[in-house]
């Protein structure tokens, strides 16, 4: 559908997802496991991309919640959305 499309991850983030069958994620179905790759492995273009495909709530309740967040990213987007 026209929809998964637009969700579909961009080819060039497969790098940050070596250990799950990329053709299968979509923002959809598995948000939070996505924007915390991007989080912890994303550069500018990566945080971009998500950024524009949540929002700033979503994010900020990922990083006061997430066990999967790496400590120095934790700490950036605390300052970041604070």
């Amino acid at each position: 559908s026209e929809n998964n499309k637009t969700s579909l991850l961009p080819i060039e983030f497969q790098k940050y997802f070596w250990d799950v069958n990329f053709d299968d994620l979509n923002m959809g179905k598995y948000p939070s496991f996505i924007a915390v790759r991007i989080l912890n492995y994303g550069d500018l273009n990566g945080i971009k991309w998500l950024l524009s495909r949540t929002d700033r709530n979503f994010i900020r309740t990922l990083v006061e919640n997430s066990r999967n967040l790496n400590t120095k990213t934790k700490n950036y987007w605390q300052i970041m959305l604070h």
